[in-house]
């Protein structure tokens, strides 16, 4: 499905005129100095290579899309260089007029006469104010209740949830350079090497590749703090490297995939033993991907399975499914399985639980159960990650709360000594994580080319120079 028949589509679900915002590149610092320029998703789904400050009018009353640029001016071919012309974008994307964006008010009462109009919260404040006031909605871009009218969501999220054969086409490129950046980091891992250090050859391969981050890069021997942004430490024999990270390529489309190594030789005996229920879950986990699973019951099966690993290793006494029950395995586990992947990481998470959690569904209040980030069944064309994880966090393992409550079913004695390894850095965490599409038969595994074994993560571990 090309740009022109997503605008068809999502025109034939529409019962009012839709106003959409590109956003603006937004400012760092001071005004002049912006962050590159990202569209919103919203509108890049239905545009290539959308412009910044740009707008869009769907008219499903005559069927009619028109594109609002900015006006070309002298200043813009002196500082940026020539702008294409409205007549060459009208052509390229194939709309029905294009206008100029500073007159879009009056342009859209001339449209419109007289009909309401809605739009979808961006994340340029701005633009969103605009939309506010043209539309009279209450329209907030954090809040997934005021995101944009429910009708509006739901037809937008019914088109972006299921990818098309071009969408996975450019997953399967962001996947390969993903690769490369993962492969970069695990050879680099010795003692004495900076965290900062592997970052940056993971940053520098998304951009030989004319990539970027489609996220913050996660990198640290502290793997337990799940969305851990700092890279200040220094690698140390015995440690395990946790990197989540993908590339963005210029459409938009991301990969979102996390390996786990040990630092510059084979992993220690307890590193061996947690990477490979890890590795075990995940692979249990991919194999109950088919169209109408359940996630969430795909999510409880790969719990039982790190329960019964965590029994095994004696952090855990019970039986599978009363731990998983119960919630105690989440002292090791958390968080949900894994979320929407597309033109965002989190793909449509900006619409909340509305598409998540369809059809009635609610979250759970169960401690890590209820960061589960979608309920969905699954169908054809839909990808996730699946990302099962163990983690030794002190905050929550020295709970008063969860130790009284988990006494008979937490082995906290054990769990502590893996608290203070590594000098009392702590054992960290392990996660795995992979982009999988579900399939007519099954699971497609869209990053399933990068390193993930225990043996090609030791052979590869602090190789290289």
């Amino acid at each position: 499905m090309g740009f022109h028949s997503r605008r068809q589509a999502v025109l034939a679900a529409l019962r009012r005129p839709l106003v959409l915002f590109s956003g603006s590149a937004l400012s760092r610092n001071y005004p002049a100095n912006t962050f590159p320029f990202r569209a919103d998703s919203n509108f890049l789904y239905f545009f290539e290579r959308p412009e910044a400050g740009s707008a869009a009018l769907f008219d499903p009353q005559d069927q009619t899309v028109t594109l609002f640029l900015p006006e070309r001016t002298m200043a813009d071919a002196l500082w940026h260089g020539e702008v294409e012309s409205f007549e060459a974008a009208k052509a390229r994307h194939g709309v029905d007029r294009v206008l100029t964006v500073e007159a879009l008010e009056s342009h859209l009462a001339s449209l419109a006469k007289g009909r309401q109009l809605d739009s979808v919260a961006v994340a340029d404040f701005k633009a969103t104010q605009r939309a506010r006031a043209i539309t009279g909605q209450d329209l907030q871009f954090d809040d997934p209740k005021k995101v944009g009218p429910g009708d509006v969501l739901d037809a937008i999220a019914a088109l972006r949830l299921r990818k098309a054969p071009e969408e996975l086409a450019e997953m399967r490129k962001t996947a390969v350079v993903t690769h490369e950046a993962h492969v970069a980091a695990m050879r680099a891992s010795k003692p004495g090497v900076k965290e900062e250090l592997l970052a940056g050859l993971v940053e520098g391969a998304f951009a030989r590749s004319g990539c970027v981050q489609a996220y913050g890069t996660i990198l640290s021997v502290r793997g337990e703090v799940l969305h851990n942004h700092d890279h200040g430490n220094t690698l140390q024999a015995g440690d395990v490297v946790l990197l989540d990270a993908g590339a963005e390529n210029h459409a938009g489309y991301c990969s979102d995939v996390t390996r786990c190594w040990p630092v510059g030789g084979p992993f220690t005996p307890e590193g061996r033993d947690l990477y490979d229920l890890v590795l075990a879950a995940e692979l249990h986990g991919i194999a109950q991907v088919k169209p109408g699973a359940r996630y969430r019951d795909v999510h409880l099966s790969t719990c039982r399975v790190l329960a019964k690993g965590l029994v095994d290793l004696g952090l855990l006494s019970g039986t599978a499914d009363a731990l998983v029950e119960s919630g105690a395995h989440a002292m090791f586990f958390p968080h949900g399985l894994g979320h929407q992947i597309g033109l965002d990481v989190h793909d449509l998470e900006a619409f909340g639980d509305r598409i998540h959690y369809p059809m009635g569904r609610q979250r759970s209040s169960q401690f890590g159960l209820a960061y589960l980030r979608m309920d969905l069944d699954l169908a054809e064309g839909m990808v996730f990650s699946i990302e099962p994880g163990l983690y030794f966090v002190p905050a929550i393992l020295r709970n008063p709360e969860f130790r009284a409550k988990f006494k008979g079913q937490v082995n906290f004695d054990e769990a502590e000594r893996y608290l203070a390894m590594n000098g009392g850095r702590g054992f960290g965490g392990i996660r795995i994580e992979d982009d999988v599409v579900c399939t007519a038969s099954g699971a497609e595994v869209l990053t399933a080319s990068i390193p993930k074994t225990r043996a090609e993560l030791e052979a590869l571990a602090g190789v290289g120079a």
